[in-house]
C-alpha cells in the first residue's frame, strides 16, 4: 500500500523517500505534493527544487521554474544538471541573454565537453536570432557527441534529445551549405563560365555526393577539386614563369645564406599546409651512443599567409621572385613558403596538401647537392638548380643520400589546370572553409 502523502510524515527522510516512490510509479501530482512536504522542512533541497521546476515547467509556469532552479543553483553553483535545466527554464520564458549566460557557464564548468549543453546552447543561440553563433556549436556538439558513439541514430540518442538533434542535423546541413554558397555567389554573378568543377568540390566537401579521385594515391584533405588530372608530377613545359623563377633565385645565393643561418637545429619543418603521413614516416638515421640524429630544419618565408619581418628585410629579390609566380594566395591561410635544409644522409616524413588545387614549387638550390622528392610512391631526382612542380594530394618528402647538406626552396601555387576566375572563388571557399573550422577548434 502506497503511502499517504497527505498524512503527517514521521521525518524529512521519509518524506522524500515517498516522493520518489510516487515519482517512479508515474503518479506525478502526488510526487509534487509530497516533494513540498520535502520542501517545507527542507527549503533549499536541490533535489525537491529540480523536481517541482520540472512540474511548473510542464504547467507552463516558466517564471516558477527559473525561480526554484535559481535556489537550487545558489546550493551548489558548479552543478551542471542544475545549470542545463536552469537555462532550459530561461529558454521557455524566452529570457535568451539569461539562459545563454547559464549554459554558457554549465559548458565551460564541463570543459567543454557536455554535448547537451552545447546542443541547447546553440539552440538558444538560434531562437535569439544569432545563426552564426548556433551553427559552430550545433556542429561541435554533434562531431562531439558521434566521436563517443552517440548521436549515430534514434536507438544511440536519448529519447528526450531525438527532435532536437535531427533539428541541429538538418540545421548543420543546411546552414553550412548556405554559408558556402553564399561565398560562391559573387562569382556565380560574375563569371561567364559556369563554376562546375567547383560545385563538384563543395558537394563532396558536404557529402552531398561521392567523388573518387582520379588516382587513388590523392588524399586531398580538406577540398578535392575533380578535373585536374592524375599525375604526381606536373608538366612545367607550359609554365613560362619557371625558368626566370630559376634563374632569379640563383642570383639570391647570398640571401639564402643570410636566411638558412636565421634556422637553429631544434626548427623542425612544418606542416606547409601539409599533414604528415605517419605510415610512411622512415625518418632519418638511427641514434647512436645516445645522439640523436640530424634532421631536418625550416626557414619560413610566408607562414599562414604573413610574410616574416626578418626574410622581408634580408632577402628582398629572393621574396619578388617567388611573388611573381601563380603564387597561391588566401587571406590568413596562404602564402605558404619555405627554405628546408636537409643535413646529409636525412629523408623526411611524407605531407600531404590539404587540396589537390594547391601545388607545390620545389628549387634545389645552387651548391647543393642532389636531391630526392618522393611523391606518389614516385622518386623524383632535383639536381642543384633545378626546379619541379608536384601535385601536393599526392604527398610530398624529401630525401639527401649525399654526403653534405642540401637546401630546397618549396611553396604553393594554384594547380595550373585552374582557369583565373576558378582560383578566385576556390581561394574565397576554401578561406571560408578554413575560417569555420577554426571556429570548431577553438570550441573543442
Amino acid at each position: 500500500m502506497s503511502p499517504d502523502p497527505g498524512s503527517t510524515l514521521a521525518s524529512p527522510n521519509l518524506d522524500l523517500e515517498t516522493a520518489r516512490q510516487l515519482q517512479r510509479a508515474g503518479r506525478l501530482a502526488e510526487a509534487e505534493q509530497a516533494f513540498h512536504h520535502v520542501l517545507a522542512s527542507q527549503p533549499e533541497h536541490v533535489e525537491a527544487l529540480r523536481f517541482l521546476a520540472g512540474a511548473a515547467l510542464r504547467r507552463g509556469a516558466a517564471g516558477d521554474a527559473v525561480d526554484l532552479l535559481n535556489r537550487a543553483a545558489n546550493v551548489d553553483r558548479t552543478d551542471i544538471g542544475t545549470l542545463m535545466e536552469l537555462g532550459m527554464a530561461y529558454r521557455v520564458a524566452e529570457r535568451m541573454d539569461a539562459s545563454r549566460y547559464v549554459l554558457e557557464r554549465a559548458l565551460e564548468l564541463s570543459d567543454g565537453r557536455n554535448t547537451t549543453v552545447r546542443l541547447l546552447l546553440a539552440n538558444v543561440l538560434e531562437l535569439d536570432q544569432r545563426p552564426e553563433l548556433a551553427l559552430p556549436h550545433y556542429f561541435r556538439a554533434i562531431l562531439d557527441a558521434q566521436h563517443a558513439g552517440s548521436w549515430l541514430s534514434d536507438e544511440t540518442t536519448e529519447p528526450g534529445l531525438r527532435p532536437l538533434v535531427r533539428h541541429a542535423m538538418h540545421r548543420v546541413a543546411e546552414g553550412r551549405r548556405a554559408l558556402f554558397e553564399g561565398v560562391l555567389h559573387p562569382w556565380r554573378q560574375n563569371a561567364d563560365t559556369p563554376l562546375t568543377r567547383i560545385d563538384r568540390a563543395l558537394a563532396f566537401y558536404l557529402r552531398d555526393c561521392s567523388e573518387t579521385p582520379a588516382d587513388p594515391r590523392q588524399r586531398a584533405g580538406l577540398l578535392y577539386v575533380p578535373g585536374l588530372g592524375a599525375s604526381p608530377r606536373v608538366d612545367c613545359r607550359d609554365l613560362a614563369w619557371l625558368p626566370t623563377l630559376l634563374a632569379r633565385v640563383d642570383t639570391a645565393t647570398t640571401e639564402v645564406e643570410s636566411c638558412v643561418a636565421l634556422a637553429s637545429p631544434s626548427d623542425r619543418v612544418g606542416d606547409m599546409a601539409m599533414a604528415p603521413d605517419r605510415s610512411s614516416d622512415v625518418g632519418g638515421p638511427m641514434a647512436h651512443d645516445g645522439i640523436a640524429p640530424p634532421r631536418e630544419r625550416q626557414v619560413d618565408i610566408y607562414r599562414c599567409g604573413t610574410l616574416r619581418e626578418s626574410i622581408r628585410r634580408l632577402a628582398p629579390q629572393l621574396i619578388a621572385a617567388i611573388a611573381d609566380t601563380p603564387l597561391l594566395r588566401i587571406p590568413r591561410h596562404a602564402p605558404e613558403a619555405a627554405i628546408v635544409v636537409l643535413p646529409a644522409g636525412v629523408r623526411t616524413p611524407t605531407r600531404h596538401g590539404c587540396s589537390n588545387s594547391r601545388c607545390s614549387v620545389v628549387v634545389n638550390l645552387t651548391d647543393s647537392s642532389g636531391v630526392d622528392v618522393i611523391t606518389g610512391g614516385e622518386t623524383h631526382r632535383l639536381p642543384a638548380g633545378a626546379g619541379m612542380v608536384f601535385d601536393a594530394s599526392y604527398g610530398i618528402g624529401y630525401g639527401n643520400d649525399g654526403e653534405s647538406e642540401t637546401r630546397v626552396l618549396v611553396f604553393d601555387i594554384w594547380h595550373p589546370g585552374l582557369a583565373p576566375f576558378e582560383r578566385q572563388a576556390l581561394g574565397a571557399l576554401i578561406a571560408a572553409i578554413v575560417d569555420f573550422d577554426i571556429r570548431l577548434q577553438e570550441l573543442a
